[in-house]
This record gives structure tokens, C-alpha cells and sequence, in this order.
């Protein structure tokens, strides 16, 4: 038993790394995600890839005892959807959509892998900001709390938000969370899922101690034109999030993707709206805010505005001409132009954008 218990170990201990990297490496992808280049991000990912097949094959001939049943569930879950994205966008020539639900694939093996962050230091590390990685004091204290965590007040929560659903929405409470605390309020692109955009933000609120929550619209994407059916269910989740945990009402920032971007500058700027502050990454300021007037609420509500200059769907064009049009208003507009980027999440800059939103955020904890 102890000898199969060894064999175990090292199978993990070489497994692990590998999916980490590989994950690592799929979020290069998604930052640098521009059709014409597809083929030379496969080339990049290649070796990580196939490095992960070759451990995971190996680790998939080891037999777990009963009670770590669950811990071979997490992981062959999080190798098989890693490995699935990378199937998907080597498929991209056959068709784009493959790459599209490559990066979904990626973020549920983020979520089938989370929670052995409570006994996996790697795993624990790879969710956090690489600068404080090496805190051994936040590590521990994070673990502490991931496994004294009193459910659905802590952690990844989900409130009818499964994949197969629209409407509801997924949050990220940091484990070791003890004082009011600034929210996030982040919404997810055209077609896109809160399960799913939930991702791009944990790492940074578990590093800097922040809620995050990501709705869900209710139809395929956020309501853009014709009838509003977002707005209603969208502000009931901030009561709710305020009334269950202590929420910083100074500080809620309405943060988007293309879509979620067009819509959280909709949804902000309405009369007494609960948003202090908006993050636009990749959107378009919509033509609605001018004809009715609205636009004139985010003249105390500044604005953090983050485009790209290759982004292919709306052209960095669109992006100077609403930095001209709410800073004429006398909007305090903070304007980002990420040379080279696509239309892609600009993670690269959240760092930045969460020492504007809230300076307490930016000194993270240095290293021990």
C-alpha cells in the first residue's frame, strides 16, 4: 500500500506542473487570440500540450484508494477538459467556433482543478498573481480558510448559474475574507457565460481580497436593442450581494467584454445606479446613451476605458471616439490602448485598472 501510495505521489507530482503550465499557457492564447494568427498559437501551446498527454496517459494506469477517490475525479476532470481545449484549437481550421469553445473548455478545467488549492501548493500558487506566489504567509492563510470555509459564504459560488441556464450568476468570495470589501461586478461577451468569464477574474480577487460576481444574461447576449431584460435581475444581484456580505458601497465597479462592455456603460449610466466606477474593455459607447440623455450619469462615475488596436470586430477607431465624446461631457476617463491587441480580454491589465478603481487593492501582499 505505501509503495502504491509513492507511485501516486510522484504520478501527481509530475502531472500537475504540466496542466498548470498548460493552463498558463492557454491564457497567452486567449490574450493574444486574432483569427489570421491562429496557427502560430498552436504552435505555441504544441509542446505544453503533448507534454500533458504523455503524464496524463501515465498517471490514467495508477489506481487511487477509495477515500482519494474524489482528488483523481478533480484532476482526470481538469487534465480531460485542458486537453479537450487543446484538441479544439488545433481544429481551428475546420472551423472558428472550435477555438471559441476551446476557451470555454479552459475555464472548466479551471474550476474542476480549484479546489486542491487547499492541498496543492502549486495549484494554490497558480491562483494567485505571480508577485505574491511566493508569500508562504497568504498561502497558508489561504489554505486555513479553503478548508475552514463555510459553504455558499465563501469561495466559488454558483446562484442558477450552470451552463445549461442564463440568468443567474457566478461569484468568487476570497476564503479568508474579514472586512467590507470593494465588488466587481463583471459581464461577459456576446454568446458568453458567467461560469465562464468568472475566470479571468479569481486569480486577482484572491490575490487582493475583492468579490467578484458574473451574471449571466438572460438571452445570448446582453440587451442591446429593443426590450431591456437584463437590467431588473442585474441590480437585485447587487442587493442580494450587499445584503449576504459587506460590500464597500464606495467602490462597485461595472466591468465588461465587448458586448458586456456596450452594456455595462447602458446599465451604469441609469439614475441612481449603484456603480461607482466603469471598466468598458473591448465595446463601443451605444448610440442609446446619447439620444436619451444618460450618458450625462457617468459624469460622476469615472470611467476606465481599455481597447485594442488590432481588435478586429470593433475597430480602436470606435474606442477614441467615445474617449472624446464622455471626456467633452466631463467624464473622468482613464483611456487604454493596448498596442497589438485583439479582441481579446486584456487581463495584462487589471493590475492597473484595480489600483484606479480602488488604491487599497494595489498593494498587494509582498513576499515573506
Amino acid at each position: 500500500m505505501t509503495e502504491d501510495l509513492d507511485k501516486l505521489e510522484q504520478a501527481i507530482t509530475q502531472l500537475i506542473p504540466k496542466l498548470l503550465t498548460t493552463l498558463e499557457a492557454f491564457e497567452q492564447v486567449q490574450r493574444n487570440l486574432h483569427p489570421p494568427h491562429t496557427g502560430q498559437l498552436v504552435e505555441f501551446i504544441k509542446p505544453f500540450g503533448d507534454a500533458l498527454i504523455l503524464a496524463f496517459d501515465q498517471f490514467k494506469q495508477l489506481s487511487f484508494p477509495t477515500h482519494l477517490a474524489h482528488f483523481e475525479t478533480m484532476i482526470n476532470d481538469a487534465c480531460t477538459y485542458t486537453l479537450r481545449a487543446y484538441a479544439g484549437l488545433k481544429q481551428y481550421e475546420d472551423n472558428f467556433s472550435n477555438v471559441m469553445k476551446a476557451m470555454r473548455a479552459h475555464c472548466k478545467a479551471q474550476e474542476a482543478i480549484y479546489p486542491l488549492a487547499s492541498v496543492l501548493t502549486p495549484v494554490n500558487q497558480y491562483f494567485l498573481e505571480p508577485k505574491v506566489r511566493g508569500n508562504k504567509q497568504l498561502l497558508q492563510q489561504l489554505v486555513d480558510a479553503m478548508q475552514q470555509a463555510e459553504p455558499e459564504k465563501a469561495g466559488l459560488l454558483c446562484a442558477q448559474n450552470e451552463r445549461d441556464k442564463r440568468g443567474g450568476f457566478s461569484a468568487y468570495v476570497p476564503e479568508n475574507l474579514d472586512r467590507p470589501t470593494a465588488l466587481v461586478v463583471a459581464l461577459h461577451g456576446g454568446t458568453g457565460h458567467g461560469a465562464d468569464f468568472l475566470w479571468s477574474w479569481v486569480r486577482e480577487a484572491r490575490s487582493r481580497g475583492f468579490i467578484v460576481i458574473a451574471p449571466t444574461s438572460q438571452q445570448d447576449t446582453w440587451s442591446l436593442m429593443g426590450e431591456e431584460h437584463d437590467l431588473a435581475a442585474l441590480l437585485s444581484t447587487i442587493k442580494f450581494v450587499q445584503q449576504n456580505w459587506q460590500i464597500d458601497a464606495d467602490h462597485i465597479l461595472l466591468s465588461g467584454m465587448s458586448d458586456g462592455a456596450t452594456y455595462a456603460l447602458m446599465a451604469a449610466c441609469q439614475e441612481n445606479s449603484p456603480f461607482t466606477h466603469i471598466a468598458p474593455f473591448s465595446g463601443v459607447l451605444h448610440p442609446d446613451l446619447a439620444t436619451t440623455g444618460n450618458l450625462r450619469h457617468a459624469i460622476d462615475k469615472p470611467v476606465y476605458l481599455v481597447h485594442g488596436t488590432e481588435d478586429w470586430m470593433f475597430p480602436v477607431e470606435t474606442a477614441r471616439l467615445a474617449n472624446e465624446q464622455l471626456t467633452s461631457l466631463g467624464v473622468d476617463v482613464t483611456y487604454r490602448e493596448i498596442p497589438g491587441q485583439s479582441h481579446s480580454f486584456a487581463r495584462a491589465e487589471l493590475p492597473a485598472l484595480l489600483e484606479w478603481f480602488d488604491p487599497s487593492l494595489g498593494a498587494v501582499a509582498p513576499k515573506k
